[in-house]
C-alpha cells in the first residue's frame, strides 16, 4: 500500500510543471506526441554492464509519434533537426514499463521480428504518457487493418532472381524493407485504382504460392510485379488484404476526387517513368499550357474568363526552384521544379526550361488528392505529392522551403477547387 501511494505522489509531482507530450507535438504534421527519451547504446557495449551502472552513458534524443497510416515513432537528434535517426515500425508491437533504473524510468517497445527498443523517461508521469500513447497507436494500427511479414520478391538488380523482403502494408502503401529491423523501406508500391491484386495460377521461377500486383498505370518493366508466399493460406491473405487496401482507397478518392482537366485521363495526363526518358515523357504529357489549360479551366468550370477576375479573385504566385526527386529506381536526382498555372513541372535544370524546351513531366494539381501534399513523416524536409496514379516523393533542403512550397501547391489547389 505504502509502495502505490508513492507511486501516485511520484506521479503528480512529475507532472506538475511538465509540458504534457501532446501539447509538443505538431498537429499540422500529423504528430501524436513529441518529446525527449532517452535510449541505450547497442548491445555490444552492454556486455557485462552491471545494473547499477545501465544507465551510464545513456544518449537523448527526440521522438516524434505519429498516428495512422504512418504509426511510427521517430527518432531525431533533437527537436530542430529535420532528417531522423532513427525509425520503430509500431504495427504488432508490445509495450510494457520495466523496472526503474536509477532516476530514469524504463519502458520497453518489442517485436518478434525487429526485437526490443528500450526507452527511458525522465520521470514517471512521462513514462506512462508515452506508454499510453504509443498503445493507442499500436491499437489504431491494428484496427485499420496494417499488415507485415516476410514475402518473396521477384527482380530488383537480377531480374529473375526471388530475393527475401521484409513488408508492410499501411493504408494505400505496401513498402518493402531488405529486413525487418530497417528503419527506411527499399521500395513501395502506391495502390492506386489502377492496381490489382491476384493469385498466379501456375508455378513462378521455382515458387508455388505466388501472387502478382498489376498497375495498368504504367507501362514499363514494373507494371506487373511478382511475390511468393510460404503457403496458399498466406497468398490469400495478402491478396485480400491488398485489394481490401485498394477498395477503401477507391472509395476514399472517388468521395474527394476532384474534376479534372478537359476530360483527358490520368493516365495520359502523368507519365514519369524513372524520370530517365524525357523523350517518352514529353510524347506522353498533354500540351495543355496557359492558355489552354487555365482558360479551359476558368471558362468550364467557373463560367468565366481570365479577363473577367475583377472582383478580388487572383492567380497564386508563381514558384520555382530547384528540388530533389525520388525516382522509380530508388535514385535521388536534382530537378527544376515550377508551381504555376495549375500546373506542377519540372524541368532537368534551370537552363533546360529557360532554353525553352518540354518539361520532363508535369502534373495537374486539380489531380492531387485531398489532403496532399504533406511533409514527409520520415523527413521534415521533403514533400509528398499523391494523385491516383502514383506518390511523388520530393526533398528540400530545409523545413521552410519544404513548407513553402505546401503552401504554394495547397494555394493553387483552393484555386481550382472554386465553384
Amino acid at each position: 500500500m505504502g509502495s502505490e501511494i508513492s507511486q501516485c505522489v511520484e506521479d503528480m509531482t512529475g507532472a506538475i510543471g511538465e509540458v504534457d507530450i501532446t501539447d509538443q507535438a505538431n498537429r499540422e504534421d500529423g504528430e501524436v506526441a513529441a518529446g525527449q527519451l532517452w535510449q541505450r547504446p547497442s548491445r555490444s557495449k552492454l556486455v557485462g554492464v552491471t545494473s547499477s551502472s545501465r544507465t551510464r552513458g545513456l544518449k537523448g534524443a527526440w521522438y516524434v509519434l505519429r498516428g495512422w497510416p504512418d504509426c511510427t515513432l521517430t527518432a531525431f537528434k533533437d527537436n530542430h533537426s529535420e532528417t531522423p535517426i532513427g525509425v520503430i515500425h509500431l504495427l504488432k508491437c508490445d509495450i510494457k514499463a520495466k523496472q526503474q533504473e536509477d532516476d530514469k524510468f524504463h519502458f520497453q517497445i518489442h517485436h518478434s521480428s525487429h526485437g526490443s527498443k528500450h526507452l527511458f523517461a525522465d520521470s514517471s508521469h512521462s513514462m506512462h504518457r508515452w506508454i499510453q500513447e504509443i498503445s493507442n497507436v499500436i491499437e489504431e494500427a491494428t484496427s485499420m487493418g496494417g499488415m507485415e511479414g516476410y514475402l518473396k520478391k521477384r527482380g530488383g538488380m537480377r531480374l529473375h532472381t526471388w530475393q527475401s523482403r521484409w513488408f508492410t502494408l499501411m493504408g494505400p502503401e505496401l513498402c518493402w524493407f531488405e529486413k525487418a529491423t530497417d528503419s527506411f523501406p527499399r521500395g513501395a508500391i502506391t495502390l492506386s485504382n489502377h492496381v490489382r491484386a491476384q493469385p498466379c495460377k501456375k508455378d513462378v521461377g521455382g515458387e508455388k504460392y505466388v501472387f502478382e500486383i498489376i498497375d495498368e498505370g504504367r507501362h514499363d518493366s514494373k507494371k506487373r510485379r511478382e511475390f511468393a508466399c510460404e503457403t496458399t493460406l498466406d497468398r490469400q491473405y495478402w491478396v485480400e488484404a491488398i485489394q481490401t487496401s485498394i477498395q477503401s482507397n477507391r472509395t476514399r478518392s472517388m468521395s474527394k476526387r476532384p474534376t479534372t482537366l478537359s476530360g483527358s485521363s490520368r493516365q495520359d495526363e502523368m507519365v514519369d517513368q524513372a524520370d530517365g526518358n524525357d523523350e517518352e515523357n514529353k510524347r506522353s504529357s498533354p500540351s495543355l499550357g496557359f492558355g489552354e489549360g487555365i482558360q479551359n479551366f476558368l471558362t468550364n468550370k467557373l463560367g468565366r474568363s481570365e479577363s473577367s477576375l475583377d472582383d478580388g479573385m487572383h492567380f497564386p504566385d508563381t514558384m520555382e526552384g530547384y528540388m530533389e526527386k525520388h525516382n522509380s529506381y530508388m535514385i535521388w536526382q536534382k530537378r527544376y521544379f515550377e508551381c504555376a498555372n495549375g500546373e506542377f513541372r519540372y524541368w532537368k535544370s534551370k537552363t533546360t526550361k529557360e532554353a525553352g524546351k518540354h518539361e520532363s513531366s508535369k502534373i495537374y494539381l486539380g489531380d492531387i488528392l485531398k489532403g496532399s501534399p504533406t511533409t514527409n513523416p520520415m523527413d521534415q524536409t521533403g514533400i509528398l505529392i499523391a494523385t491516383d496514379e502514383r506518390i511523388y516523393s520530393l526533398r528540400c533542403t530545409s523545413r521552410e522551403e519544404c513548407q513553402a512550397w505546401i503552401k504554394s501547391l495547397h494555394d493553387w489547389q483552393a484555386f481550382l477547387d472554386l465553384k
